[in-house]
């Protein structure tokens, strides 16, 4: 910011010393303030453009890797849920055969009985 203080500074100094009437003067003072203005104004458009473009990838790099980490949470959830359906169907499994075997003793103990009766 100094720099441009200093700038500017130069360049009054300049213009008012030159040999030049005073309205010429002031017409090229005001016109070199209003070129520096836009300038700096050009400036600052390319500097907020280039911000909001980084900005911008920023943010698509951001959702990129959200869709990513939520793709791999749902791979592991699909996962577990698979491996917990299996040990479920697993002791289902266990569970009928453990009732099978219960019937099949109890049948053998009733006709042992039967038997013993007999």
């Amino acid at each position: 910011m100094s720099f441009i203080r200093g700038i500017l500074a130069g360049l009054a100094i300049g213009y008012l010393t030159a040999p030049r009437s005073g309205k010429e003067t002031r017409d090229k003072l005001t016109k070199s303030a209003n070129d520096l203005q836009s300038q700096w104004e050009e400036g600052v458009s390319q500097v907020k453009a280039q911000v909001d473009k980084l900005v911008g990838n920023a943010e698509a790099k951001a959702n990129q890797y959200a869709d990513k980490a939520e793709n791999k949470f749902d791979q592991y959830k699909n996962e577990a849920q698979s491996a917990y359906n299996k040990d479920r169907a697993k002791s289902s499994y266990n569970d009928a055969v453990d009732n099978t075997a219960d019937a099949a003793k109890s049948g053998v103990n009733n006709i042992e009985d039967a038997l013993k009766l007999n």
